[in-house]
């Protein structure tokens, strides 16, 4: 799987401005990863992915990258990394674009399957994971299907998470929402979670051309040489 819009999502949205140590769950070709070391540049990043073919794909991204030196990419089910004694409680950012299909029809091509569907790793999973690889103070930061939301939120809630910020995203001004960030921290807060609504494209299209939000170009304006012209 390529680089999608959930992933330069998350990665340009998600806080990981106090972070030492940041994991990248899932990290595939390795774009958060090397978002998150971008926007942190004191912190090491590691980047936990099973498939090994998007293993090695990360790993020749990281090695061509400024940060190759604080990126390591490690070929494990995150359901493992966690249970490592070493890990746990070692993080301070848990990033993840999570596989987050369910029951819908599958591919034919296995590693397809396995970044886009959640029967290797459901939601609880990644939780319980997270909770146990992240120190006090860490963060989980999701990009997530707004129609799955409240499976979501009831289920961090659970596991112990307080919402700190939220972030719906329409695909353009004035439709319903097709994701939602979230980060979520494990310390109780009295401040109310911080709430936006990000729209990708602002109205119609111009010649078939789409005109981007100054949110969203706002958010990825760091990891582009310049914008095409409209």
């Amino acid at each position: 799987m390529k680089v999608g819009t959930d992933a330069l999502l998350l990665g340009s949205w998600s806080d990981v401005s106090d972070a030492r140590q940041i994991i990248d769950v899932g990290t595939g070709s390795g774009i958060v990863a090397l978002m998150a070391a971008q926007r942190a540049p004191r912190a090491e990043v590691t980047g936990v992915e099973l498939e090994p073919n998007a293993v090695a794909e990360a790993q020749a991204n990281s090695n061509r990258s400024p940060w190759s030196d604080r990126v390591r990419i490690v070929e494990d089910s995150i359901q493992a990394f966690a249970t490592k004694s070493e890990n746990q409680g070692a993080f301070d950012a848990f990033l993840i674009n999570p596989p987050f299909f369910h029951g819908k029809p599958k591919s034919t091509d296995e590693a397809r399957n396995l970044a886009r569907h959640d029967d290797a790793l459901p939601y609880e999973a990644f939780l319980d994971a997270a909770w146990n690889l992240l120190n006090s103070n860490g963060t989980l930061q999701v990009v997530w299907p707004w129609d799955r939301w409240a499976e979501l939120k009831n289920g961090a809630e659970n596991y112990g998470f307080h919402l700190r910020r939220q972030a719906d995203v329409c695909g353009r001004e004035g439709h319903e929402p097709r994701r939602v960030l979230s980060h979520w921290v494990k310390l109780p807060t009295t401040v109310a979670p911080q709430h936006e609504v990000i729209c990708i494209e602002l109205g119609e299209r111009v010649e078939g051309r789409p005109q981007l939000s100054n949110r969203y170009t706002d958010l990825l304006s760091p990891y582009v040489l310049t914008w095409p012209e409209p």
